[in-house]
This record gives structure tokens, C-alpha cells and sequence, in this order.
């Protein structure tokens, strides 16, 4: 028995190497999360376009969708084509807690519920009616791609910013939304303090944080006038509230680091979708994907196809 080891134990750093590639796990690579510049909006297509990736026998199709309505848009073309193409065994959509779980009812019932209400190439719910009711005629998994507000904060924490600036910023990007829905005419209209009253303290809620952080409206202010170098006022522009790295405002900066948060949580949930060896469809916005690309890259290698036809991506793919 002995003997017979000896004989083929020149084949074991072979067996070992190929032991260790069976059980390989892909490492994420959040640090290679781009930051939202204006160079890198710069950079982005003006439409639609996926970057696919090969993972083994398996593929990742990250979808970077121009946000649509219209069902001949090349997003929906796009969402469709790869349901036809690949043999998709998770979805992943923006908009909804991953900690919803698999398959939400909640997620189902609104897309069949806009399906319905679909008239003459208008989709009301936009490109999530497809991705959803896709994934459901697929047999797929379907999870949504959002962190909870802790894990945002935790992250952000972990960037260097302050409970103040998580709260303050939760409650100034509420500011663009009351001014598009005329509640106020602007920012330094009276019938917003009771607003940000009311905000202060559902965010409070929401990020799991005390009272005695920003307690008030007038702490609040003293924020926003601390971190813009200006008060609250008619002046307010919704640039503020723009997640932007080079952005001309403190709140960008603060913004900035929120969004990399989040794409950290939709970047390692990801990579452990691949690692269950699934092929895994993710549909988001397209400046999604273009801070996402130089993560998967460094994780993934360079992508099969980049681009927006899958005619070119099957045998670039699948060779």
C-alpha cells in the first residue's frame, strides 16, 4: 500500500492545485469601488449597456439600466434579451432590502399589480416590472440589492463621517422632493420647518440613533450652515444633495460616501451569489455599473462583453 502511495506521489501537487481551484472562493474587492465623479459620468454611455462576466461554468449580467418607461426602450430590450440568452438563477433589482429575503410578495405583487396597468408602450413601474416577472418565467431567485439604514450607517462610520452628518444628510435630500411637490416654494420657506421637524425624527428612527443627535431643527441648521459654508436658504439647489466625490458642496462629500456604502452591500452580496455558483442577472442604474466595474474587474477579471448587444456577447461569452 505503501509502495503504491510512493508511486504516484509525484501527482500531488497537481491533485493539491486542483483541490484548491474546486474550492476557490471569489474574494470581493469593495476598496475598487469607483467614487461618482463628473469624469466618470463623463465616461458613462448615453443608454443602456451591460458588462458580462464569466465565472466559471456561470455568469454575472450587470445590467446598467437608463431608468425607462417605455417598454420598446433598450433597457427593457436589453432585461428581456438576457432572460432569452442566459440561464439565470438570481436577480438582483434595485430598490428593495436584500434583508426582504428571496422572492419578497411585496416585490411580486407590485410588479404583476403595474403590469397591469401597462398602456400602449407605457410601464408605470419602469424596467422592475420586467426584471421581476422575468425572473418569476425563469424559475430565478429574486433579491433586492438595498442595504438596511444600519449597515449604511455602520459603513459610513467606518469612511470617517459623523452620526451628524448620516442624519443631516437623510434629512436635507428630502429637501428637492418637498420643493418638486410644491409643499414649499423653497428652501427658505416657513412650512418647511415643521417638515424637518417630522423628518429629523423618522431618520432618527431609521438609523437607530438617539435623541441627542442634531435634536432639533435649529442644530440641524447649524449643520448644514457648518458643512455647506452657508445657512439654509432660497439658494438651496438640489446639486446639495447629489452623491458626487467632486461635488462644489460638503453634503456631496457625505453623499459620496453613503452611495459607496450602499454599493459595497450590492457588490459583496453579489460576489456570495457567485460563490453559491449561480448565474447571477443584476439590474441597477447605469452609473451604478460604472462604479461597480472597477470592483468586479479586480474581482472577476475584465468582463467577456461590455456593450449593448447581446448578439456580439454569446460568442465572446461562450467560446
Amino acid at each position: 500500500m505503501i509502495r503504491s502511495f510512493l508511486r504516484y506521489s509525484w501527482l500531488l501537487p497537481f491533485i493539491a492545485m486542483n483541490t484548491a481551484c474546486a474550492v476557490y472562493k471569489i474574494e470581493p474587492r469593495p476598496e475598487k469601488l469607483a467614487p461618482f465623479t463628473a469624469e466618470l459620468l463623463a465616461q458613462q454611455p448615453d443608454d443602456a449597456f451591460v458588462s458580462v462576466y464569466s465565472v466559471g461554468e456561470k455568469r454575472l449580467i450587470w445590467m446598467g439600466a437608463k431608468h425607462s418607461t417605455q417598454t420598446n426602450s433598450l433597457t427593457f430590450q436589453l432585461i428581456l434579451d438576457a432572460y432569452d440568452r442566459f440561464a439565470i438563477d438570481t436577480v438582483i433589482v434595485e430598490g428593495l432590502l436584500t434583508s426582504e429575503g428571496s422572492n419578497s410578495e411585496v416585490l411580486i405583487d407590485y410588479a404583476r399589480a403595474e403590469a397591469a396597468k401597462e398602456n400602449d408602450g407605457f410601464q408605470p413601474g419602469g424596467e422592475t416590472v420586467p426584471s421581476v416577472l422575468g425572473a418569476l418565467e425563469a424559475g430565478a431567485t429574486l433579491f433586492g440589492g438595498e442595504p438596511e439604514d444600519s449597515d449604511i450607517l455602520r459603513r459610513a462610520l467606518q469612511q470617517g463621517l459623523s452620526e451628524d452628518d448620516l442624519l443631516g444628510f437623510y434629512t436635507m435630500r428630502s429637501i428637492p422632493q418637498w420643493i418638486r411637490e410644491r409643499q414649499i416654494s423653497d428652501a427658505s420657506d416657513p412650512q418647511i420647518e415643521p417638515l424637518l421637524t417630522e423628518e429629523l425624527e423618522r431618520n432618527r428612527t431609521r438609523l437607530g440613533l438617539s435623541d441627542s443627535v442634531l435634536p432639533d431643527v435649529d442644530t440641524w441648521r447649524e449643520w448644514y450652515e457648518a458643512t455647506n459654508g452657508k445657512p439654509l436658504a432660497a439658494d438651496f439647489v438640489t446639486e446639495e444633495a447629489g452623491p458626487r466625490a467632486d461635488g462644489r458642496f460638503g453634503t456631496n462629500l457625505t453623499g459620496a460616501a453613503i452611495s459607496k456604502a450602499r454599493a459595497a452591500h450590492l457588490h459583496e452580496f453579489t460576489v456570495s451569489q457567485l460563490n453559491a455558483d449561480k448565474t447571477v442577472m443584476v439590474v441597477f442604474g447605469a452609473s451604478h455599473l460604472m462604479i461597480h466595474r472597477p470592483a468586479l474587474d479586480s474581482a472577476l477579471g475584465e468582463p467577456c462583453y461590455s456593450g449593448s448587444n447581446f448578439d456580439e456577447a454569446m460568442p465572446a461569452c461562450f467560446n
